[in-house]
C-alpha cells in the first residue's frame, strides 16, 4: 500500500481555495489548490487531521487509514476489489496511485476468444462478452466539455470515466485538432489529433494530443467508433490527468 498526504485541484482563481486552510500555486492560466501542513483534503475542502475520521476525508481513489501510527490517506488498490474494478476483462486493470487504468487493447481476449473489429469486450447484463459499443454505452454532458468554452470555477476532470461514452447536448462529438490550454472546463484538455472514423471501419484507435501551455503535444490513443444514428461513441479507461476531453459543436 502507499500512503500519501497531499492532493490538489486545479481551478482559475485562488478564491476557490480554500479560505483558511488551502493554499494557492500560481500556473500559467490557472491555479493549484492544496492543503497546508495539518490538513488534508484537495485543496478546495481542507479537513484537519486529528478530526479526520472518515473515508471523506480523502479525494476519490484513497481511504482514510486512522490506525495509531499511520492517519493518513491511503491508495486504493482497486484492481484487487471486484465491485471496485470497473476494467473489462477485469485482468486489464493496472492500479495506479489515486487511480487505476483499464486496457484499451484490441488484441486483448474476451471469453477466450478476440471480438470482431466492429464490436468490444463488455459487461452486458452482468455477462462479459463481444458487444457492440454503439448499443451498450454511457451518456455524458458535452455542453460543459465544449473547446469554446474559457475554464472558469474550480475544474472539472475525466479521470475516473470508465467504458464507452456517448455525449449529449450542444457538444455531440469531441473535438478534432488543437484548441488551447484553459478550455473545456480543464487547465490542459485533450482532443483527437486525427479525424473521426467513418461508417463502418468500426472500432478505430484515434491519437490523442494534450492543449498544455507551451502547445499541443501527443498524448496516447482512444478507441472511437462511428455509430448507424449519426453519433459516435468513445472508450474511456481512466488517466493519471485530471484533464477533461473536449468537445465541439454539432455537425
Amino acid at each position: 500500500m502507499l500512503f500519501v498526504f497531499l492532493f490538489n485541484t486545479d481551478a482559475k482563481t485562488c478564491a476557490s481555495c480554500h479560505p483558511t486552510a488551502g493554499v494557492c500555486t500560481q500556473k500559467t492560466g490557472y491555479v493549484t489548490c492544496s492543503c497546508i501542513a495539518g490538513y488534508v483534503g484537495n485543496g478546495t475542502n481542507c479537513t484537519p487531521i486529528a478530526s479526520c475520521t472518515t473515508s471523506t476525508c480523502c479525494s476519490q481513489g484513497y481511504y482514510w487509514d486512522n490506525r495509531i501510527g499511520y492517519k493518513v490517506c491511503t491508495d486504493i488498490n482497486e484492481c484487487a476489489d471486484s465491485t471496485l474494478n470497473k476494467c473489462v476483462p477485469s485482468t486489464t486493470c493496472v492500479n495506479k496511485v489515486g487511480i487505476f487504468l483499464c486496457g484499451s487493447s484490441r488484441n486483448v481476449a474476451c471469453s477466450s476468444a478476440n471480438c470482431a473489429f466492429d464490436q468490444d469486450c463488455l459487461s452486458v447484463t452482468g455477462v462479459v462478452q463481444c458487444a457492440d459499443p454503439c448499443l451498450n454505452y454511457q451518456l455524458l454532458n458535452g455542453t460543459d466539455r465544449l473547446s469554446t468554452i474559457n475554464s472558469t470555477g474550480v475544474f472539472t476532470t475525466d479521470r475516473f470515466n470508465f467504458g464507452w461514452f456517448r455525449y449529449t447536448g450542444t457538444g455531440l462529438r469531441m473535438q478534432e485538432g488543437c484548441v488551447g490550454a484553459v478550455k473545456c472546463g480543464s487547465a490542459e484538455p485533450f482532443t483527437l489529433n486525427s479525424t473521426h472514423p467513418a461508417i463502418g471501419q468500426g472500432i478505430s484507435m484515434i491519437s490523442l494530443q494534450s492543449n498544455t501551455v507551451s502547445g499541443c503535444k501527443a498524448a496516447g490513443t482512444i478507441p472511437v467508433k462511428a455509430c448507424p444514428g449519426g453519433y459516435y461513441v468513445y472508450k474511456f479507461s481512466g488517466s493519471l490527468q485530471s484533464e477533461v476531453y473536449c468537445t465541439g459543436e454539432n455537425q
